[in-house]
């Protein structure tokens, strides 16, 4: 792959595939709105975007990202889908769109993610309530 992804042509390629079972749900919304935010899009550039998809033109254009920008919208969009730990097959699809367009390999993806990964981690061993450190205490 050549050249810098361009956020409209990354937003675009998230929308098809949301859009390609043909329903929305409310953790894509969620999802897509993160990313149009972190893109930093102009005002109607997401409507723009939407409705060239839903009639099936192509969209390119917009700012070139820098690797520092592709980081960051892998490592925020990784975030709002493991906010509530489980990731639906939507999402994960959503989230191997963005690893190709923005041409990270699959390795790659992973390696960004992976701090992520092990701060959850941590934190769901963690326990959570008082009674449950008092249980962890006594089991020592």
């Amino acid at each position: 792959m050549t050249g810098a992804p361009e956020t409209l042509k990354v937003f675009s390629a998230v929308i098809r595939v949301v859009l390609s079972d043909g329903v929305l749900t409310q953790e894509e919304k969620r999802l897509i709105i993160a990313i149009g935010r972190e893109l930093e899009l102009d005002d109607g550039d997401p409507l723009k975007v939407y409705e060239a998809v839903k009639h099936g033109e192509e969209i390119v254009g917009g700012r070139e990202m820098t690797r520092k920008e592709r980081v960051d919208l892998y490592r925020k969009s990784w975030m709002t889908v493991h906010f509530n730990e489980d990731e639906s097959d939507d999402e994960a699809a959503v989230m191997k769109c963005l690893r190709e367009e923005l041409h990270f390999s699959k390795e790659e993806a992973d390696s960004i993610i992976e701090p992520m990964r092990e701060k959850q981690e941590q934190v769901e061993e963690m326990p959570s309530t008082f009674v449950e450190k008092i249980k962890k205490k006594i089991r020592k």
